[in-house]
């Protein structure tokens, strides 16, 4: 990789990692995911300032080009933070639920106390 392309990759994830610090400061973001934001633009800093880390990681693990392995790996985490998404998205929905149900029991309790007032 030339080194004006490198140095261009590390500039754009120090904005990516001051990015995540500054939602992380305004509380925009809650800390379980900014971990992982964190650790992926430190890897990527790690990736772009040892000289062919990836290709030789890459070999290591078998495969022939090292774009697959980055491309089977995002795909990895990609599926992890999908499944991570849906879990916390099925208990808002629980959560939610129980909200809709608790608020329909105390209108009824509402209206009954309003009708024996009258």
């Amino acid at each position: 990789m030339h080194i004006s392309l490198n140095i261009v990759l590390i500039i754009i994830t120090l904005i990516y990692i001051f990015l995540i610090l500054k939602s992380i400061r305004k509380k925009k973001l809650q800390m379980s995911f900014s971990v992982f934001w964190l650790i992926t633009g430190i890897l990527l800093i790690i990736a772009l300032l040892i000289p062919n880390l990836v290709e030789n990681i890459s070999k290591i693990l078998g495969f022939e080009v090292p774009a697959n392995m980055v491309f089977c790996l995002t795909i990895f985490v990609s599926f992890y933070l999908i499944f991570n998404l849906t879990i916390g998205l099925s208990k808002e929905n629980k959560k939610n639920t129980m909200l809709v149900q608790e608020v329909s029991i105390l209108k009824k309790r509402v209206e009954e106390l309003e009708k024996n007032a009258k």
